[in-house]
C-alpha cells in the first residue's frame, strides 16, 4: 500500500496550482493559511459522497431514555445514543428496521440495533489510490481561487473531481470484495403465493 502524508497531499495539490509547497499546514504562509482553512471541511465532505468502504465501521448502538425527545410516534419505541465519530450512516444491523435520525439521536421502532457508517477517517496513509487523487483535485477547486485568484482555474478543478476523479475513484471502491444480492421485497415476491414460495406460484 502506498504511504500517503496530509502534507504531501496538499504539496500534490498545490503544485497542481501551480503554487508553492509547504512544509506544514500551520506555516505562516498564503498557502498554508489557505488549505489550513478548507482541508479539514473537504476531507469530511469528500468521505461523505460515497459509502468507501476503507471508511466504513460498525457498532452496537447504546441506549438512551425515550424522555430524551419531547415526543416519539407510536411505534417509536427506542432512542440510540448516534456514535460522535460517525459522518453518514448507512443502515442499520436490522434490515427491516425503521429508523431516523435527529439531532444527536437516532430514532427507531426496533430494539438492540448496530449501525453501519462512514466515520471520521483521518488517516491519509490508509486511505485508497483513486481517492487520493479525487481528494486532491476537490482541495484544488476550494483553493485554487484563494491563492490564485482565478475563478476558471476553480472551477475546471471542481469540474475534473465531479466528472473524472470521483467516479474513477468510486468506480474502483465498488470492484472489492463480492457483490451483496439486492433482497427479495414484496414487489418481487408478488408474483409468488404463500409469501414467495415459488411452489405456490400464480403464474
Amino acid at each position: 500500500m502506498a504511504t500517503y502524508t496530509t502534507v504531501g497531499i496538499c504539496n500534490h495539490a498545490l503544485v497542481l496550482c501551480g503554487a508553492s509547497p509547504i512544509t506544514a499546514l500551520t506555516d505562516d504562509t498564503a498557502n498554508a493559511r489557505a488549505l489550513n482553512a478548507v482541508y479539514e471541511t473537504t476531507r469530511k465532505s469528500i468521505l461523505t459522497d460515497c459509502r468507501w468502504t476503507f471508511a466504513l465501521t460498525r457498532s452496537t448502538l447504546t441506549t438512551v431514555a425515550t424522555t430524551a425527545i419531547a415526543f416519539l410516534y407510536p411505534e417509536e419505541t427506542s432512542v440510540y445514543t448516534r456514535p460522535t465519530n460517525a459522518l453518514r450512516i448507512w443502515q442499520m444491523s436490522e434490515i427491516e428496521a425503521m429508523w431516523r435520525e435527529e439531532g444527536a439521536y437516532i430514532i427507531s421502532n426496533t430494539a438492540s440495533l448496530g449501525t453501519l457508517y462512514t466515520f471520521d477517517h483521518s488517516e491519509v496513509g490508509l486511505w485508497r489510490l483513486k481517492f487520493v487523487e479525487a481528494f486532491i483535485d476537490k482541495l484544488c477547486a476550494n483553493i485554487c481561487f484563494m491563492i490564485l485568484n482565478s475563478a476558471p482555474k476553480a472551477e475546471a478543478f471542481l469540474a475534473k473531481y465531479e466528472k473524472i476523479s470521483l467516479p474513477n475513484a468510486m468506480a474502483e471502491d465498488s470492484q472489492t470484495g463480492l457483490h451483496q444480492e439486492v433482497l427479495d421485497n414484496e414487489w418481487l415476491a408478488s408474483k409468488y403465493g404463500n409469501g414467495g414460495n415459488p411452489a405456490r406460484s400464480y403464474g
